[in-house]
């Protein structure tokens, strides 16, 4: 058994287990975010951040064993490649890996992508809701005569008409 693959298997494994839990958070932003909720908005967006600090450690990790062996940092292929010619047992799991790290970080980009969609329909609803709130109070001094009636050109035809 090749320590080594051992270890890059391991950390991978804890990244697709964290990956799985941002999943979980996303899908979760996105629900509180159609119900409008900021409360639970900061909340979810504080775990979110934490689990992504463990993500980049992790990455680190892997980082570290690719510089051990290549010298610099390397993709799961070159990974897989260094497998083939080391450890022949461990090409199969690195391979499933590299599948579902790929699909996860897919996954993850449509939700991302999907609660920013959210938040700028949420900016754009809330902004057309204040503007209207504005409109309703704001003066509208310009508008009224000196007896406080609405000064319109149909006021002034109606008065003419009257006074014929």
């Amino acid at each position: 058994m090749n320590k080594y693959f051992q270890n890059l298997i391991e950390i991978l494994d804890k990244e697709l287990e964290a990956c799985a839990k941002l999943k979980e958070l996303f899908e979760a932003k996105k629900e509180t975010l159609k119900k409008a909720k900021p409360d639970d908005l900061g909340v979810l967006d504080n775990q979110i951040l934490a689990l992504n600090n463990k993500i980049m450690k992790l990455d680190n990790s892997r980082k570290e064993l690719a510089i051990e062996k290549f010298g610099e940092d390397a993709n799961m292929s070159r990974f897989i490649e260094l497998a083939g010619e080391e450890a022949p047992e461990y090409v199969n799991a690195l391979t499933e890996r590299k599948v579902k790290i790929c699909n996860n970080f897919n996954e993850l980009a449509l939700l991302n992508n999907q609660n920013v969609e959210l938040l700028k329909h949420g900016i754009i609803m809330t902004n057309k809701m204040l503007e209207t709130i504005i409109n309703a109070f704001a003066p509208q001094g310009s508008n009224y005569n000196g007896a406080g009636k609405t000064d319109t050109h149909d006021y002034d035809m109606w008065t003419i008409n009257k006074e014929i």
